[in-house]
């Protein structure tokens, strides 16, 4: 099966709101180690569209569902613990395929709206909004932490 962009379907279950709010937090922790420790390397997306990450260490196949920015940021003060922190993050961005790596350099690394992504990878920004909440949800869902952003009457049905 292709990495395919999800279906409509599967995207209106997400809230982008909630989405966006938890990869904003983990970018706010990339400025606050950055701020830390001047020798930290973030996981990155080269303009081939390959995420590098230099300083990898293997991961467990374990999701990370406990993970709490707050309790986490006294962890990775510890070079093991952040070296482990992002390789998680590498590994949920290779997940993305080439568009939705574009696309989330552009809304998260760049800070870009959808209308100017639309303007740069020349698509709509319908499209635009489909592929980044696209990603948003693979990348989080590899983190263990996209069942925090389905909308609320899906919890409920869920729990039904």
């Amino acid at each position: 099966m292709k990495n395919e962009v999800l279906n409509k379907k599967l995207l209106d279950l997400y809230s982008y709101v909630g989405l966006r709010n938890i990869i904003l937090d983990i970018f706010k922790l990339f400025q606050y180690l950055e701020s830390t420790n001047e020798k930290i390397n973030i996981p990155r997306i080269t303009r081939g569209y390959q995420v590098r990450y230099e300083q990898i260490m293997p991961i467990s196949n374990s999701a990370i569902e406990d993970f709490i920015l707050i309790k986490e940021i006294s962890k990775i003060k510890n070079d093991y613990y952040r070296k482990r922190l992002f390789s998680k993050i590498t590994v949920s961005l290779k997940k993305l395929n080439e568009l939705e790596l574009d696309v989330f350099h552009y809304a998260f690394y760049e800070n870009k709206n959808e209308y100017d992504i639309a303007k740069v990878i020349n698509w709509g920004h319908k499209k635009v909004r489909q592929v980044r909440k696209s990603a948003c949800i693979k990348f989080l869902s590899s983190l263990g932490l996209d069942n925090q952003c389905l909308k609320k009457d899906v919890r409920i049905k869920v729990l039904a």
